[in-house]
């Protein structure tokens, strides 16, 4: 099937762009982040956006009646090709470093801004009117194509989980929420609460979720005007208000933390400097401020899919205990038991430091050299032209960790352009079009046995 370039982008890619808009503005974000707390009608809302515009292509439809999860159907085949997103975001963070509010998108300078623009919004919108090119110019698929929306994958991943447990399981599939060309690997991701029981006479507390770094922590105790003026000489900025010291940082994804700045470790760093006595302060100076692949604890554990990295993305300390949660993306060759836990427990104990495992993902580890991974490559190079790309791996996390045969493609296609997690996240438009091509002959290519 030949697609009419010209038709797809002045036509779909118009609607599937004013539909993007449409879902950015519903601030999809989990206010409760505790597993089976029930989810904000802001995401209800968005699932069911997409829900209804699938029922309105005569696709045929599904919410679970929890709205953990939804799909839509085109075709009726035996075999099932899943086509995987999620509606949900993570918070919008520190608002005052927004140019413009997060949830009143905006086009400048060829950009979509928007908290979740491109994590997932933006891809999930060019993948659904990729299908609707193709639904209308009568494409017979061999598969069933199966469009699954999570609403929970930056917190809990109740939504998959519950999805797995309910559903039929995809024979093929991808997740646009990864990067281009493919990602053949995922690492493992740990999320670790460090706590424990310390009096101080100071608080400190900021951040919402572990998988993003934390960009605005307050301070409220003694020597304020002092810290504020060590952390200028770290270039941190800080400000005072109602007898706090609100520390900024700037906010990254939580498998690229050095692309961010932690408030609550450039401030737990500076309390180190003044001498203050707390066990979790002299743990992040000693090892996690200048080196988040904390190599004092775990050695060298890089491998061929990157090293392993940490984020801290919440802090609650107060007059009797304390929280530090890591997010950890550990490389896939490594074993969680003895190369993370096992180590952080020899490491803890002396100094009084407990630590729990909130959560684990699996990772994703393909042979380069698999069917699944050069049947996406010889797409991929086919659509694009781009022959000398090669399968990456990558530290995030994505829906193809929640059933065999998925695969992270697309839709980032320059890792050190990403504004996922980020203040004043935005997509390229040009990105956006070139992603509305890429599915739309993908979905062809994969569908077509």
């Amino acid at each position: 099937m030949k697609v009419n370039i010209d038709d797809l982008l002045n036509n779909y890619f118009t609607h599937a762009l004013e539909h993007t808009k449409n879902i950015i503005a519903i601030p999809s974000y989990r206010r409760n982040t505790e597993k089976g707390s029930e989810l904000h009608n802001d995401t209800k809302e968005v699932l069911k956006y997409c829900i209804n515009l699938c029922k309105d292509w005569g696709m045929k439809t599904f919410i679970s009646k929890d709205f953990k999860y939804g799909y839509a159907d085109f075709g009726n085949k035996d075999k099932l090709f899943g086509i995987l997103c999620h509606l949900d975001v993570v918070p919008p963070g520190n608002l005052s470093e927004w140019n413009n509010p997060p949830f009143e998108p905006i086009i400048k300078d060829g950009k979509l801004y928007g908290r979740g623009s491109f994590d997932d919004k933006g891809p999930t919108m060019m993948n659904l009117f990729a299908l609707k090119y193709l639904i209308d110019n009568n494409f017979n698929p061999d598969y069933t194509i199966r469009f699954i929306f999570g609403t929970s994958e930056e917190t809990t991943w109740e939504c998959m989980e519950s999805y797995v447990e309910n559903e039929k399981l995809c024979d093929l599939g991808y997740v646009p929420d990864g990067h281009f060309p493919v990602v053949y690997a995922e690492k493992w991701i740990s999320d670790v609460d460090l706590y424990g029981d310390y009096k101080c006479n100071f608080e400190i507390k900021g951040g919402q979720v572990y998988n993003a770094v934390n960009d605005l922590v307050y301070y409220k105790g003694p020597n304020i005007e002092k810290i504020k003026l060590e952390l200028e000489k770290i270039n941190v900025n800080s400000y005072i208000e109602n007898d706090k010291l609100f520390v900024k940082g700037k906010s990254a994804h939580g498998s690229l933390p050095f692309k961010g700045v932690s408030a609550s470790n450039s401030l737990l760093y500076v309390l180190d400097l003044l001498d203050f006595k707390h066990p979790i302060i002299q743990f992040v100076a000693k090892n996690i401020y200048f080196d988040y692949q904390m190599k004092n604890i775990f050695g060298d554990l890089s491998d061929e899919t990157g090293e392993l990295t940490s984020c801290n993305g919440i802090i609650d300390i107060n007059n009797k205990n304390f929280k530090y949660c890591l997010n950890l993306r550990v490389p896939c060759t490594r074993d969680l038991n003895r190369d993370i836990n096992q180590k952080l427990d020899i490491f803890l104990k002396p100094i009084n430091i407990n630590y729990k495992v909130i959560k684990t993902e699996d990772r994703v580890f393909f042979s380069q050299n698999s069917e699944l991974v050069i049947k996406i490559m010889d797409v991929y190079k086919e659509v694009t032209g781009d022959f000398n790309a090669k399968p990456i791996a990558i530290g995030g996390g994505t829906f193809a960790k929640s059933m065999p045969n998925i695969i992270a493609f697309g839709a980032e296609f320059d890792l050190n352009d990403s504004t996922m997690h980020a203040d004043n996240e935005y997509v390229k438009i040009d990105d956006l079009k070139k992603m509305i091509e890429i599915y739309t002959k993908s979905i062809i290519k994969l569908t077509k046995i």
